[in-house]
């Protein structure tokens, strides 16, 4: 029987649902290659998986920084706890609903775990105030700064010298309508208009029979125009699961649940990123907060303790032997 696993938003909406075949081992964590991800960075890399024990259904910590829980009891590090349909299971800040039913296994996994990821890094942005939307940006040439917002997904923008293009540029070198970027499925395409002297892509020109997809790290050359893309979404995701683990305080992980089965809307816990967490969705390469520096420690000397005598004593025990050798060295 399939297995299903159900984020929920702070309110208690549905925020993904990803339906596994019974026979999948389906792994939980931060990283990329989870099929479960989740960007907070109190869950570790690899955090938990889903095994098919028996004729049940069951929760395996792997060995997670903050662990894992199951309603109020944590599971013991690499051991494992049968799973009822409802049973909520808690990682860092986020719970999810397990539910063993006969739900269609979900479509293309590898896109529907990616595309969870990033709704759940938008809907953090946006609830600290941090602009999602992917732009694209003039880094060098005449109109250096000027930004082009792809918000609404499916719209073609184009780009050119046109005074109607969504982005105009003054480059006597574009075409009136050079070329069109659209954003699809939460990635961006580009196509050549059919120019006369190209778009570049690195150092590709752009086919204008067909889309291509441009990374954030590429750039694109019409002219004397480069064109950068931003893609905060993708680059705070990126932060977080690049990020190591983050300790969570005891006081800070969810409140034991009343029961496993139908968790109540408070108990639906969506991520409530910590410090370190919001510092890596608003990173930009405009507004990049600094990294905080550690913390400097004074001894004044009046707390050393006996241990602390004890090495120094040692120490320059080892010193004096170690000159002495020297002199019986050089005078031999």
């Amino acid at each position: 029987m399939p297995i299903t696993v159900i984020v929920r938003s702070k309110t208690g909406d549905e925020t993904a649902r990803l339906t596994f075949d019974a026979a999948a081992r389906v792994v939980i964590g931060r990283g990329a290659g989870s099929d479960v991800r989740l960007p907070d960075p109190a869950v570790s890399h690899r955090h938990a998986t889903l095994r098919l024990q028996g004729t049940d259904f069951a929760v395996v910590d792997e060995g997670s920084t903050n662990g894992t829980f199951v309603g109020g009891v944590r599971v013991a590090p690499r051991t494992s706890r049968i799973l009822r349909s409802g049973s909520t299971v808690r990682v860092g800040h986020i719970a999810l609903e397990v539910l063993i039913d006969q739900n269609p296994v979900t479509r293309d996994l590898a896109m529907a775990t990616r595309d969870l990821a990033l709704a759940l890094v938008s809907q953090a942005m946006n609830e600290i105030g941090t602009d999602p939307t992917t732009r694209v940006r003039v880094v060098e040439g005449r109109d250096q700064g000027a930004v082009l917002p792809l918000a609404e997904e499916g719209r073609e923008c184009t780009i050119g010298r046109g005074a109607g293009c969504d982005l105009a540029l003054a480059d006597a070198d574009a075409s009136r309508e050079h070329m069109c970027a659209v954003l699809r499925d939460g990635q961006v395409y580009v196509r050549d208009l059919g120019t006369k002297n190209g778009t570049w892509l690195g150092e590709v020109a752009l086919a204008r029979d067909r889309e291509t997809l441009w990374r954030s790290h590429q750039m694109i050359r019409i002219g004397r125009t480069v064109l950068g893309l931003e893609e905060p979404v993708s680059e705070a995701l990126a932060r977080i699961e690049g990020a190591a683990d983050e300790n969570m305080p005891e006081e800070a992980r969810p409140p034991p649940a009343a029961g496993e089965n139908a968790p109540t809307g408070a108990e639906k816990v969506a991520p409530v990123l910590s410090e370190a967490g919001e510092r890596a969705l608003v990173a930009s390469d405009g507004d990049r907060p600094e990294p905080a520096k550690p913390k400097r420690v004074v001894n004044d000397g009046a707390g050393w303790s006996i241990a602390d005598g004890l090495v120094m004593t040692a120490a320059l025990v080892i010193l004096v032997l170690s000159l002495a050798g020297m002199v019986w060295l050089l005078r031999g």
